[in-house]
């Protein structure tokens, strides 16, 4: 049986994964031709940032909930490669006038993000230490 932590965590993992549709949904939305090569490689990106959103989730619903160290560490490498490093770029390069609507459901999401992978990973670590 899974701890409440696990469940806890897992759950909001995968509730903060689907918060993670909102940029490419806006990328797409605002690519006005398709036959620059700029266009086709913000297009590729939100379809990565989607690939990615439906990763992190699967991995919350299933192994994670599980308690599984792999899947914990894997459900960790988008917030380093990804979320990050965005913030870090929109941070020095969003004029000032956007910048509040632009970091603060980023910074949200990440503190989400880490918070439901903290849960999880105390859940599983008292579920391991009792045996289950």
């Amino acid at each position: 049986m899974d701890s409440p932590a696990l469940r806890l965590g897992s759950g909001l993992l995968a509730v903060s994964s689907f918060g993670l549709l909102a940029a490419p949904i806006i990328i797409v939305r605002n690519i006005p031709d398709l036959s620059t090569r700029a266009s086709r490689h913000a297009f590729a990106g939100a379809l990565a940032l989607i690939a990615v959103a439906i990763f992190e989730c699967v991995l919350a619903l299933i192994p994670i909930r599980r308690g599984e160290v792999w899947a914990l560490v894997l459900a960790a490498v988008p917030f380093a490669l990804v979320g990050v490093p965005v913030l870090f770029v929109d941070a020095t390069r969003v004029a000032p006038e956007r910048l509040w609507n632009t970091l603060a459901p980023q910074v949200a999401g990440l503190v989400v993000g880490a918070a439901a992978l903290t849960i999880c990973a105390v859940g599983r670590n008292v579920r391991r230490r009792r045996g289950q």
